[in-house]
């Protein structure tokens, strides 16, 4: 598949990319097709642009995510051969963008596309044209943000800020020991907006004292410009594992005008970024590499090679979930704030079944969000199942909701199926054997990570055997448990 960027003109297509899909990233909204409120990053600290080399890096990201959510993986022709995508996973995405700093970029387009291949399980042929135009640094309102601008940016470090319970922990270990931080968030949703600034307000009353703002954006992906009208409907993909680099370029963007001593964090806990699938039918890209230390440290030699001197970390990396909320289970912006936090892969499933809850409680990231909860007892009265029992986790969720690939228990099912292999396990090094078939670690972080992932199985096992006693014991046979465990 051929995709062609506009960033502020629409320019003409090149010969070979005349068959090419198309977003525009236009001030003029009716034909723009890529959203963003990118500009609102400068100018809230009244700026009128950022360096051009920071610019270059939001386009890029904000096209490859565009590129990311709107090519489906399956049930649509490739427009180079005509064929149906051979697994119905890996993309062939050919993708021109227009920069300011061309040669740059020109550079380690090799690089960055063994990232982006790492990071979305896809082949990804990056070409880059010169550009002089700059993304809306024209004259703008400044009343507008009167109340919103950032004064003072005296900040040690940027920080992300997803609205999920992790990067909420992360923000008050930062703040816990005095540090002044930068957060950014990405508003997906307007109900993920308000959580963001609710959480944030808490927590910047319980810590008056100590230099920090919330700098939220905005990416909008719509259907491309220049498609088979007759398939315009298939034109969307939900396996966004894109999403982190276009969060990383808000971050390095801000860390470009605060300059950071810390540089960027984004805190996560090390089992979701191992990416050891489940089960074998989900080795595709629906397991992430969000946070994978492979990805963050090729990005980071990336940044090296392109000048830009922020450094990215997560001091999560080596720790279960349970180990992260556990240093905080004492903490009273914690226990006030963390039933408003947001784990859930699809935060409007309780609206679609006529509840409230955010956190649907059966899709994988939930359950690792109970499992952490569990390590320190807390109760949550926030998950779907308790408004409805139709969907706690218990064997008529599967046998209703069980298939495989589109079913609401899909998640539970494969999480099951790999606690019994855990369970059953009696090979000391399986999951080593599974880490380094999965690439990207040495050795010695072989080793962290092993242990990382079996405490972590620990934990989503003790969930789901306190589920099973509450719901269904019979759970526990799917674990190879049997029903008189505790």
């Amino acid at each position: 598949m051929k995709i062609w960027i506009n960033k502020t003109n629409i320019d003409e297509l090149n010969e070979d990319y005349h068959d090419a899909v198309i977003f525009n990233m236009l001030k003029d909204n009716p034909k723009s097709n890529l959203k963003t409120n990118f500009e609102d990053i400068w100018r809230r600290f009244s700026l009128k642009s950022i360096d051009s080399i920071y610019e270059d890096f939001l386009i890029i990201a904000s096209s490859i995510f565009a590129v990311d959510r709107r090519i489906p993986r399956s049930n649509i022709q490739d427009m180079d051969d005509h064929r149906e995508m051979k697994d119905n996973w890996t993309r062939t995405l050919k993708v021109n963008i227009p920069v300011l700093e061309v040669d740059k970029w020109l550079t380690v387009s090799s690089k960055l596309e063994k990232v982006l291949n790492f990071l979305s399980g896809d082949l990804w042929k990056l070409n880059f044209r010169k550009t002089t135009n700059r993304y809306r640094n024209d004259e703008y309102r400044k009343n507008k943000y009167v109340k919103k601008g950032i004064i003072n940016n005296d900040f040690d470090c940027v920080s992300l800020f997803s609205g999920g319970l992790d990067s909420f922990c992360g923000a008050l270990h930062l703040l816990e020991q005095g540090k002044k931080v930068c957060f950014v968030g990405c508003m997906e949703y307007n109900q993920l907006k308000n959580r963001m600034k609710e959480i944030y307000e808490k927590i910047d009353r319980d810590y008056p004292n100590i230099n920090k703002d919330l700098i939220i954006f905005s990416t909008k992906p719509g259907i491309p410009k220049n498609i088979n009208e007759d398939i315009r409907s298939k034109y969307t993909e939900d396996t966004s594992r894109s999403r982190s680099l276009l969060f990383i370029s808000v971050a390095v963007a801000v860390a470009s005008i605060v300059n950071p001593e810390e540089g960027i964090y984004i805190p996560e806990n090390g089992f979701i970024g191992l990416n050891i699938p489940l089960t074998p039918s989900r080795m595709g890209s629906c397991s992430t590499r969000t946070t994978h230390v492979h990805f963050l440290k090729k990005l980071n030699e990336l940044f090296e090679e392109i000048d830009i001197p922020y450094k990215i970390s997560n001091f999560y990396a080596y720790k279960t979930k349970g180990q992260i909320v556990k240093e905080f289970q004492k903490n009273s912006t914690f226990i006030e704030c963390v039933d408003k936090t947001i784990s859930c892969s699809h935060p409007t499933q309780g609206r679609m079944v006529g509840v409230t809850p955010i956190n649907c409680g059966y899709c994988f990231p939930c359950m690792i969000r109970r499992a952490s909860l569990n390590v320190i007892g807390y109760e949550e009265q926030t998950y779907i199942d308790d408004f409805d029992e139709e969907y706690k986790l218990d064997i008529k969720l599967i046998k209703k909701y069980g298939n495989p690939y589109t079913g609401r228990a899909k998640d539970l099912n494969a999480l099951l199926a790999a606690l019994h292999k855990y369970v059953k396990n009696d090979d000391p090094n399986f999951y080593k054997k599974q880490l380094i078939k999965m690439g990207g670690l040495s050795f010695d972080e072989i080793e962290i990570f092993n242990d990382i992932y079996i405490k972590s199985m620990e934990e989503l096992k003790n969930m789901i055997i306190k589920q099973a006693n509450r719901n269904d014991k019979s759970l526990l046979e799917y674990i190879g448990m049997s029903e008189d465990s505790e």
